[in-house]
């Protein structure tokens, strides 16, 4: 198997993005995509790879983030392109929703994802430069295009330090013009708008 994501959540349990060896797409009936926890003892406690009705969960779980409740955040690439959804699954591996983007928009690459202290979801979107605010429920509660408020393209990686700041990581690797953003998230106005207007730079 070869190890996709990794994430450690707040009970210390690994949670692994595996696939099988070879070819990534398409995901054929014998493709193996799972994603598994390991408590803190390194011991596999659960696979998570079908739903009640054998269907697949995951394509490609490309990132992987457990909110205070440890139901997972798992963006699943599913094509070359890396055009995918989030899929929430909760503690007993059962699926709580997909999030496939707005419809209006172009279609969704989901990179990264930070989880806010409310567990408001937070999602950076390659192909629309934007960020998707997500609710527990699955619910889009907010759409900010980075490119046009913070003149930041491609947003790829997300992180939420202890101060309430979110970095963003973007930029492209062919030509170095890679970047980390700051900008502070107020919780209190978490139900008007998520994001502050003002931002700086690191």
């Amino acid at each position: 198997m070869r190890p996709l994501a990794l994430h450690v959540n707040k009970n210390n349990s690994l949670i692994v993005g595996l696939r099988e060896q070879g070819s990534i797409f398409p995901v054929k009936d014998f493709s193996v995509r799972q994603v598994v926890i390991f408590d803190d003892n390194s011991k596999r406690k659960l696979i998570l790879e079908a739903d009640k009705k054998g269907r697949k969960l995951f394509s490609y779980p490309s990132r992987i983030k457990a909110d205070s409740k440890n139901v997972l955040y798992v963006a699943d690439w599913m094509d070359e392109d890396h055009c995918g959804r989030i899929v929430a699954v909760d503690v007993n591996g059962r699926l709580k929703f997909t999030y496939n983007s707005n419809p209006d928009l172009r279609t969704f690459i989901p990179h990264g994802i930070a989880i806010t202290p409310s567990d408001y979801i937070i999602l950076s979107d390659l192909n629309n430069n934007a960020l998707h605010i997500v609710n527990s429920r699955g619910e889009l509660f907010g759409l900010h295009f980075v490119d046009k408020e913070y003149n930041i393209e491609r947003p790829l990686s997300l992180y939420i330090d202890s101060e309430g700041y979110l970095l963003i990581g973007s930029g492209r690797l062919e030509n170095s013009n890679a970047n980390i953003h700051v900008t502070k998230i107020a919780e209190q106005f978490m139900q008007t708008w998520p994001i502050h207007k003002n931002q700086s730079h690191m």
